[in-house]
């Protein structure tokens, strides 16, 4: 199927479509509007007509699985599935011992990583990219399933005996090297089936379509070159344990060796079947699995950040600035807002709307509040950009104290001496009873000392700083600053 991208991310497939201005949404760029009610729904819209969007197949914003490989194997680390893991390594290794005891709790373990697996599968499938939750009804509830499973495993050692048997007397005839050639071949074609039979009872419930050759080959040709390639991993994926077990033999041996092998049993397991559930969810159109799907969990599976702008301002104004309407996207943003901008994307759009279109006042107004939002989120640079255009459109500009003494101190930590020196002295000049005064004074008189290498300035503002706040208790390290200056003058 061919995808469609988004009309204004063109990198990015496309969510919904909007027959009306024959345009497609991604999620970054489509109005939501939440819906009351007792099962809250959301309604979504086209953000450049307001109309409802159709939904486009959720089949294209799913990326290939071999795109994301690594978060296949990251999938099993969170708190709960690790400490589930480990937990039934333990017992899996204590009850190791051969015995019929032991024998019987070693398969209820096994069945139990078993009903999770599917449980991961499934979830997988649907579209939820997060791990099922440990509880009763993971674990417990439907472990008909396992049993199935339990017997598909039987079935195909039941096929791999027949194929032995018969490869066996058919080499009687043509030859043990060609017989045992043919056992090979039969014994690799029921493994790359053998996935294709656990996606069959996954996705269907039923071990008789699962068994039969027929359905399972039609599954496996219908997904084509991804199953062969989910083939590929699976095979790395089943030998990884075993090959952990022969490595580690020689280093370790006894309960050590066994708990690392189990516990690497249970994370490959869960991988594998994680694997699956996605390729399910990746061909589902194509071999008629039914996938209804919320939009979290398809940015989920692309590893996107869902942008949740309440009001949907923000798509709306991108899509208006794409098209070249920058006035009509600030004055989309100053009618939605009323001033009352707590987005930073939003407002950092709004000040270069506002740059652009050279509503100067409009941009000082706004930029009283937008530095104060950046020096609180420690946006320093974008605070001194935005500062510096203020005063370059008028040199009277003056933002609240606090946030200037903040902008003074990082362009002077910044190396923008000059500057540093312009902002502590603004400051100064225009709150000089403001309690960081004596402070801005010892700062600036610093950066004519360190930085300006002109003591004589430094030492003029440090004896005005003392002749001004003789109680202040920056004093005695200003005293020591001047005398330190003295001596090397």
């Amino acid at each position: 199927m061919e995808k469609t991208y988004c009309s204004y991310h063109p990198t990015k497939p496309a969510l919904w479509y909007c027959e009306g201005c024959d345009a497609a949404f991604c999620p970054d760029c489509v109005t939501r509007r939440e819906l009351g009610g007792y099962r809250k729904k959301t309604m979504y819209l086209c953000p450049k007509c307001g109309s409802v969007v159709s939904c486009l197949p959720v089949q294209n914003l799913i990326e290939p699985f071999w795109n994301r490989l690594p978060r296949f194997f990251a999938y099993p680390f969170t708190t709960t599935v690790v400490v589930f893991m480990l937990v039934l390594s333990l017992f899996m290794t204590l009850f190791s011992a051969p015995g019929l005891v032991s024998g019987i709790i070693q398969m209820l373990l096994f069945g139990v990583l078993l009903k999770y697996c599917f449980a991961v599968l499934r979830q997988t499938a649907r579209g939820d990219m997060l791990p099922p939750d440990i509880d009763e009804h993971t674990i417990a509830d439907d472990f008909i399933i396992v049993a199935k499973y339990w017997l598909l495993g039987v079935v195909f050692l039941a096929a791999g005996m027949v194929c032995l048997t018969v490869c066996t007397r058919l080499s009687l005839g043509i030859g043990i090297t060609a017989g045992m050639g043919l056992f090979a071949a039969c014994i690799v074609g029921l493994l790359l089936l053998l996935p294709a039979e656990v996606i069959v009872l996954a996705t269907s419930g039923r071990l008789l379509s699962a068994i039969n050759p027929a359905v399972s080959l039609r599954m496996a040709i219908r997904m084509g070159s991804s199953y062969l390639l989910m083939n590929f991993f699976l095979i790395f994926l089943y030998l990884a344990p075993g090959t952990l077990g022969y490595f580690l033999r020689p280093y370790s041996q006894g309960f050590i060796s066994t708990f690392l092998l189990a516990l690497a049993n249970c994370y490959y397991s869960v991988v594998a079947h994680h694997l699956m559930g996605y390729v399910i969810l990746q061909n589902h159109d194509t071999i008629g699995y039914e996938v209804d799907i919320e939009e979290q969990n398809v940015c989920a599976a692309r590893g996107d950040r869902l942008d949740d702008t309440s009001s949907g301002v923000l798509n709306a104004v991108n899509i208006l600035i794409k098209e070249g309407k920058h006035s009509e996207a600030a004055e989309l943003i100053r009618e939605e807002t009323r001033g009352n901008i707590t987005n930073p994307e939003l407002a950092e759009r709004y000040h270069q709307l506002l740059k652009i279109t050279q509503k100067d006042r409009d941009m000082l107004e706004h930029a009283q509040r937008y530095l104060e939002m950046l020096t609180r989120a420690g946006s320093m640079d974008a605070a001194k950009n935005v500062y510096l255009e203020c005063v370059a459109a008028d040199p009277s500009f003056n933002p609240r104290a606090q946030v200037l003494f903040k902008i003074a101190r990082s362009f002077s930590e910044g190396g923008n001496s000059r500057a540093a020196l312009e902002s502590y002295n603004r400051f100064i000049q225009n709150s000089p009873e403001d309690p960081l005064a004596p402070k801005a004074y010892f700062l600036a008189a610093n950066v004519f000392y360190e930085k300006m290498l002109s003591p004589e300035k430094a030492v003029k503002t440090l004896k005005r700083l003392m002749r001004k706040f003789p109680d202040s208790e920056i004093i005695p390290y200003a005293e020591k600053f001047l005398r330190r200056i003295e001596q090397h003058v």
